[in-house]
């Protein structure tokens, strides 16, 4: 058994689970000063105040936080495309100079150019990339990361992809990965689209769901991408084979992919950019997490998603980095977390539980992580601060 005491705070968050992560308040987050915690390996034996300890653990040897750290629940960063290889600078310099996310992509860049650049790099290559982006991510008090292939566009660059999210679960044994298949990302430029949609769901979704390669599939149904008719098709064959599933949705255009997330019962619908009224409230009665990636707005200048709209209507919603090459080339959640401040006006306890239970609920982990609760894994974060405000406030990027 582990003792930590004399925390600045302990913030449980078990009020965000009792209400399942929706209209998180301030007291919900259940800030506990000069907080102290008992666990060992496998779970959570208590929470309180440090004056509080019970006598049975009175002998335990003590770490100390002399007040000068807080802790919460480990931060779950659920949408990232962690595993690629090559740069795409000279696109962001084009796109910071007036041409369009779109346009770039018609004359050869956007994912394709990083399909080339992933196709080429060997899995050790990959894998050593891999690990630099996670000791920095970890370092930031991320415990858990969602990683997507999707830059492969056939079989063997994204069973690759999904190799190396295998290995990163090996290397970094304290934290958890969750892999999803995200082969329907765009189109490969040798290969009928019928033709490659059938190999998506006849050869590489049989063989992931076989291996055990991923958790999740995810598809990008957007404009110029996947229809809802092939996302449907697609998102329903992974179902068939014991997958579950997420959906790209309305990042680009409304096409009311938010609406075919909940229809499917999907983990989580991602984006949202440009979601309609009438989706908002649908996914805010549903249990699909609205995951919303703020660092894309960011990074492409466009309109941030609706976050207060979500909430107010009762939308479990979640926060990620969606670290990528081409759209958001930052891989710091707590950079997303002060841009969700600022530009989606979330508050602290929104904004706490968008990035604990709501981010670990778009996994489908919260039944044993996302809060600090007696039974639960030990999965937590230290921060030098006095208080949580103090972790986005102090902007990391």
């Amino acid at each position: 058994m582990k003792l930590l005491t004399h925390a600045a705070e302990v913030i449980t968050g078990s009020g965000v689970r009792r209400k399942f992560g929706r209209q998180p308040k301030v007291d919900d987050m259940d800030r506990i000063p000069d907080g102290a915690m008992v666990y060992d390996e496998k779970r959570i034996l208590w929470v309180g105040k440090t004056k509080d300890l019970p006598k049975r653990f009175a002998k335990l040897k003590a770490q100390s936080l002399k007040n000068k750290k807080i802790v919460t629940p480990g931060l779950v960063d659920c949408h990232t495309h962690l595993v690629h290889a090559g740069s795409r600078s000279e696109e962001f310099a084009a796109r910071c100079a007036g041409e369009s996310y779109e346009s770039i992509a018609k004359r050869g860049g956007g994912i394709w150019s990083t399909v080339r650049a992933t196709r080429e790099a060997t899995e050790a290559e990959l894998f050593k990339l891999a690990c630099e982006r996670v000791e920095y991510a970890r370092s930031t008090g991320v415990k858990v990361i969602e990683s997507k292939s999707g830059y492969g566009l056939n079989i063997e660059g994204e069973i690759k992809q999904l190799n190396v999210n295998q290995l990163l679960k090996k290397k970094f044994n304290d934290m958890i990965f969750s892999s999803t298949f995200l082969g329907a990302h765009d189109f490969p430029k040798d290969q009928p689209r019928a033709d490659y949609i059938r190999d998506i769901c006849d050869v590489m979704l049989p063989l992931v769901a076989k291996k055990k390669l991923a958790d999740c599939c995810d598809v990008f149904s957007d404009r110029g991408y996947y229809t809802p008719e092939e996302t449907r098709y697609i998102l329903s064959r992974a179902k068939e084979l014991g997958l579950d599933i997420k959906v790209h949705a309305d990042e680009l255009q409304n096409t009311e992919a938010t609406d075919l997330a909940v229809d499917l019962g999907a983990w989580s619908a991602d984006h949202l950019l440009k979601v309609s009224e009438a989706s908002v409230r649908r996914i805010a009665h549903s249990n699909t997490v609205a995951v919303l990636l703020p660092g894309t707005a960011f990074f492409l200048k466009t309109p941030y998603a609706p976050a207060r709209r979500l909430i107010d209507d009762g939308a479990r919603v979640a926060i990620a980095t969606d670290f990528n090459p081409g759209s958001c080339n930052n891989f710091s959640l707590r950079f997303m977390m002060t841009l969700s401040a600022l530009f989606m006006n979330m508050s602290a306890a929104e904004i706490f539980a968008a990035v604990t239970f709501n981010a670990a609920a778009a996994l489908r982990l919260e039944k044993t992580i996302g809060t600090l609760e007696v039974g639960l894994k030990p999965l937590f974060s230290l921060f030098d601060a006095e208080k949580f405000e103090d972790i986005y406030y102090k902007m990391t990027v």
